[in-house]
């Protein structure tokens, strides 16, 4: 029998190096738990929601978490390699030295969001909602940003090189802040970039 079942709701529990590999898990609630150490490597979570949860050092490398919600989790020194975040809320959550490479993210909630000095150079990343989510230090090269929201993101000492802004919501980014060299825009970014510089559109 597996430590975590489907469709059950567990607080403040301990999922400590538990054993999960390969596990589907549907419509479950987890409040304020631990998964430390946890090898939940090539798990499936579909409609489960997360609040509070600590996975520190996890490893959940080729998951798949689809229409899930972590709110205000911590992945901190987790391993998140390959895996697949599919219309998930992830907002308050952060990521400070988790593994994210291969990590793919399909539309969402990833407002608020840690996500300082990773890298989604070449990455996919439309239709997702990055309100106040910090990007500091992040590697964004040839990143795809269309129909995004980016409503006051912190791009600080980020990488843009060939990254594509265009059709995404920049509200509250200061553009003149930034290296736009190569950078693709919209005509609506370029008189935010000229209102930031002083200028006045009319």
């Amino acid at each position: 029998m597996l430590p975590i079942e489907s469709n059950a709701e567990y607080i403040d529990t301990s999922f400590n190096e538990v054993e999960l590999r390969d596990a589907i898990i549907n419509k479950s609630r987890f409040t304020n738990c631990t998964f430390r150490g946890a090898d939940m490597e090539e798990s499936s979570f579909v409609g489960c929601e997360f609040t509070g949860c600590n996975f520190k050092l996890a490893r959940l490398n080729v998951c798949e978490m689809r229409s899930s919600a972590f709110l205000n989790c911590n992945f901190g020194i987790a391993s998140l390699f390959g895996s697949n975040f599919i219309d998930c809320k992830m907002v308050g959550s952060t990521f400070e030295e988790t593994n994210m490479i291969g990590v793919e993210i399909k539309r969402g909630n990833w407002s608020y969001t840690n996500l300082k000095n990773h890298s989604f150079k070449n990455g996919d990343l439309t239709e997702i909602d990055f309100t106040y989510a910090d990007f500091t230090g992040c590697n964004l090269e040839k990143a795809v940003f269309t129909g995004s929201t980016l409503k006051n993101a912190n791009l600080a000492v980020c990488k843009l090189k060939g990254c594509d802004f265009r059709g995404a919501i920049l509200d509250g980014v200061n553009l003149a802040e930034l290296n736009l060299l190569h950078v693709k825009l919209d005509v609506v970014h370029c008189i935010l970039l000229a209102m930031s510089l002083g200028a006045k559109v009319e």
